[in-house]
């Protein structure tokens, strides 16, 4: 339990992610301009499309998704954070536009606080993207 003092400030560090707006940037840096097909050999094939009007098609990949649940005095509650990644594309394919939906994670007390720890630095997706964040 005393080494818990080193470990815990280190396991922080290690799990640190990108935030939620930094990873929509430079999503968008990366993508914007590209042909969809892009995203699909990165990602595999998009959650849902839909054909809008316009001719351009929408896009969700929802790339991870967690549920929390925690229970204290008798009384529980489930939260879940995701991370999803909205896309509008031309009709020829390229991408237009890219925003996220993402959450920073809060975690949930896990081995000895632990994942609270850890879960307080960046983002659902800039973990699953495995985005450091940039200084």
């Amino acid at each position: 339990m005393r080494n818990f003092g080193v470990l815990a400030p280190a396991l922080a560090l290690s799990g640190c992610a990108a935030g939620a707006p930094e990873v929509k940037a430079r999503l968008g840096q990366e993508y914007i301009g590209k042909n969809v097909d892009t995203l699909v050999v990165q990602w595999g094939p998009p959650s849902s499309t839909y054909r809008m009007n316009s001719g351009q098609t929408a896009y969700v990949w929802q790339l991870s998704a967690v549920t929390n649940i925690a229970v204290g005095n008798g009384v529980g509650s489930a939260s879940t954070e995701y991370c999803k990644v909205n896309v509008i594309a031309s009709p020829t394919g390229i991408i237009a536009a890219l925003d996220t939906e993402d959450q920073q994670i809060t975690g949930g007390a896990g081995l000895l606080g632990a994942a609270s720890l850890m879960g307080a630095y960046g983002s659902l997706c800039g973990q699953r993207l495995k985005m450091k964040p940039q200084s």
